[in-house]
């Protein structure tokens, strides 16, 4: 797996660097942006998953990709994407999207979804890409219908709901008839 910038209408999501920290923290400390996520981390264990993260970008091939999105027009920094679990025997990968609250219903998350999924299959060698949320997370879920997921499985104690879209049948929503 490579860094690459992801671009759309309204957003650039460019690879997370040391003055995200902030961000990364916020995000992984706030129990709203958690509830369906899991539980929120304390200040020291996200600042550690933040240089975890970090390094992680570093390795050759690198392990994880982590994305900070940033509104075109504002500049303001809203959120972190990322791509991680890449396992090369399976061709796939789990992505994810964690918005600030003021980010939240304004579309972003499937605006976001939508060009990485393409840029995921332009990019690397991976034929599946999926993600996992909470089984009772009613707007992601059609969220992740919108973009063209479809159910896995729900898995787990907690009922994990894991989605997937297929480099061979997925189609950009506005493609999709």
């Amino acid at each position: 797996m490579h860094v690459f910038p992801v671009e759309t209408a309204r957003l650039r999501m460019r690879p997370l660097s040391v003055e995200d920290e902030a961000l990364y923290t916020h995000l992984y400390t706030d129990d709203e942006t958690m509830r369906f996520i899991g539980a929120p981390l304390s200040a020291e264990r996200a600042a550690r998953t933040f240089r975890a993260a970090l390094a992680g970008m570093q390795c050759d091939p690198i392990k994880r990709l982590f994305l900070t999105v940033v509104e075109k027009s504002s500049g303001t920094m809203v959120g972190i994407c990322s791509l991680q679990d890449f396992d090369p025997a399976l061709r796939s990968v789990q992505a994810g999207v964690m918005l600030v609250a003021a980010a939240r219903a304004l579309g972003y998350s499937r605006e976001a979804f939508v060009e990485l999924i393409q840029r995921v299959f332009a990019e690397l060698p991976v034929d599946e890409l999926w993600v996992q949320f909470a089984a009772d997370h009613v707007a992601v879920q059609r969220a992740a219908i919108n973009v063209g997921f479809t159910r896995r499985e729900a898995t787990g104690p907690e009922q994990r709901s894991i989605w997937s879209v297929y480099r061979d049948n997925w189609f950009p929503p506005c493609l999709r008839r």
